[in-house]
């Protein structure tokens, strides 16, 4: 385990804060790394840190019955993971680990949720945090009520085609709820439909904004070999 030091989260979520409000975060706070794969919590561990994801990524995750593993969001820092359940006090309803050997600041819930109540300046951070959620789920359901491949994997590239730089295609592929199979074969078409083109390190170029926001939306005339 390491220490918190200030260069760690100057610039990121707690940017806004002092020095001193600082060390009362480095007070509660222990920093730790973890290696890729590594569990950061288990959905139904009591919530007792604020978990901010200093460096690397992670990924959060619910298993069914049928130990099918369902990716409910991925995270980049810097980040703040369920805090939602942190803040309710409440079991995680989720697990997440580690997709990337990464860094993460663990908050001790009750000592931070005394300086919320002395300080605001703290909650600013939360606010950010849980805004961002919002339009991030938002998007996430969008992709997931999409009615094929096709529109999931252009939803994807219409708001995050970076993502396809960043992560795996197995990754990509759990994440809209797609075999990776599949996904290849669906950016395969996009390519043939000169909506896109994949140029090295799997960076995404639109060739044709219109016509990806026209598939995106469901709207495009697709011949039915097209559509998965």
């Amino acid at each position: 385990m390491n220490r918190l030091t200030p260069n760690l989260l100057h610039g990121g979520f707690f940017s806004h804060l002092s020095d001193s409000q600082l060390k009362k975060i480095e007070r509660i706070s222990i920093l730790k790394e973890y290696t890729e794969g590594e569990i950061l919590f288990y959905e139904g561990d009591e919530s007792r840190y604020f978990f901010l994801l200093v460096e690397g990524e992670a990924s959060v995750f619910k298993s069914s019955a049928s130990t099918e593993t369902i990716v409910v969001h991925r995270f980049r820092a810097p980040s703040l993971i369920a805090e939602v359940a942190t803040l309710k006090q409440i079991p995680y309803p989720a697990s997440a680990e580690c997709t990337r050997h990464s860094k993460v600041l663990k908050i001790e819930r009750d000592p931070f949720l005394v300086l919320l109540q002395e300080d605001p300046s703290f909650s600013i951070a939360l606010i950010a945090s849980l805004t961002q959620k919002i339009g991030a789920l938002e998007a996430s359901l969008q992709r997931h009520s999409a009615p094929n491949a096709m529109t999931k994997v252009a939803r994807l590239i219409q708001d995050d085609a970076v993502s396809f730089e960043r992560l795996k295609g197995i990754e990509i592929a759990a994440l809209l709820g797609i075999t990776p199979e599949t996904l290849s074969r669906t950016l395969k078409k996009l390519k043939q439909l000169s909506v896109i083109t994949l140029t090295k390190g799997k960076k995404i170029e639109i060739l044709d904004l219109d016509k990806l926001k026209s598939i995106a939306d469901n709207n495009f005339p697709l011949r039915e070999s097209v559509i998965e």
